[in-house]
């Protein structure tokens, strides 16, 4: 199948295009950037090509999609803004996480590529709500009430792609992602904060402001997950959570990781992270059923592969190099 990814060079983007080329799909990643070259020669991307598209260029990305003739659509494409970024570009987080989501839409439906899988976020629920109560999962009919710029535009988008999927008959998939960790993961401006995990890996002496003990779903996983929901047709316009299904930490990562464990600062943190304690996590059993594919591995099993991945990507780089 050919597939196109927009927001292909992202953090989430690759780590589809790298489960969706293990099973044999052939990917184009639509994106304003390539991804770095490290990344591009990396031989887990071999069935990828790169192709510059801006989600809000409507024109163009016609173009590319009468070009590349794909399939199906995975939408990933966004500003996963933080509090910094909402003051200074809130006309261009609601563009981009919006607009172009109806931008996107609307081409691939004139295109004929009727399959979609858009990304939204575990921000639609809230972060700051003080009413999650004796909850241990939040399900998907749990209450929206995002409570950040990003949450509300992920909720927005979210209806937006639900009303042109009714007026185009598209075969629409949303997928709600909670937190995420590992291969793949760079900064950027559409994701200027790194999980915690990638920051530990950055910092000589990382202090986090608590134990950040939250459903931390492994980059590959996701993939993985959101290549058997792509491959899975007919799931009838639903909604699903993408979480990890079980619970872990950054310090018990990097006790896995056998790097010194990082001390907990609470006055003094150098780690940062948007996850509130309060919040429950993901309940997956949905999308499980659908697909037979959800949840994270084991936090030892993450943690030994994200370190071969790492060795692999600078194996890659000196191949490259030399």
């Amino acid at each position: 199948m050919k597939i196109a990814i927009i927001g292909g060079s992202g953090f989430v983007g690759l780590a589809a295009a790298e489960a969706l080329g293990a099973r044999g799909h052939d990917v184009a990643l639509l994106d304003l950037a390539a991804p770095p070259a490290e990344f591009r020669s990396h031989p887990a991307l071999h069935r990828t090509h790169f192709v510059q598209a801006d989600i809000c260029d409507g024109a163009t990305l016609a173009e590319v999609f009468a070009a590349e003739r794909p399939e199906a659509l995975l939408h990933v494409a966004a500003l996963t803004s933080n509090e910094a970024m909402e003051r200074h570009a809130a006309t261009r987080i609601v563009a981009v996480n919006v607009g172009g989501t109806a931008t996107t839409l609307e081409v691939a439906a004139n295109a004929g590529c009727r399959r979609i899988v858009t990304l939204s976020s575990i921000a639609v629920y809230g972060s700051r709500r003080t009413d999650f109560g004796a909850a241990e999962t939040l399900d998907e009919t749990a209450p929206l009430r995002p409570d950040t710029l990003y949450g509300i535009t992920k909720r927005a988008g979210e209806e937006v792609a639900t009303r042109l999927a009714e007026l185009h008959d598209l075969d629409l998939t949303i997928l709600r992602l909670g937190p995420i960790f590992g291969p793949w993961e760079r900064p950027g401006e559409a994701r200027p904060d790194l999980s915690p995990h990638a920051q530990i890996l950055t910092q000589p002496a990382p202090r986090l402001v608590n134990e950040m003990r939250a459903d931390w779903l492994y980059s590959r996983d996701a993939g993985e997950a959101i290549a058997a929901v792509i491959e899975t047709a007919g799931l009838g316009k639903k909604t699903f959570n993408l979480g990890a299904g079980s619970l872990s930490t950054p310090l018990e990562w990097a006790a896995a990781v056998g790097i010194a464990i990082p001390e907990v600062a609470p006055d003094a943190p150098t780690v940062t992270s948007r996850i509130p304690p309060s919040r429950p996590p993901l309940a997956v059993e949905r999308l499980r059923e659908a697909v037979g594919h959800a949840g994270t591995r084991p936090i030892a099993e993450a943690a030994a592969d994200h370190m071969a991945w790492l060795k692999s990507l600078d194996m890659t780089t000196t191949r490259a190099s030399g």
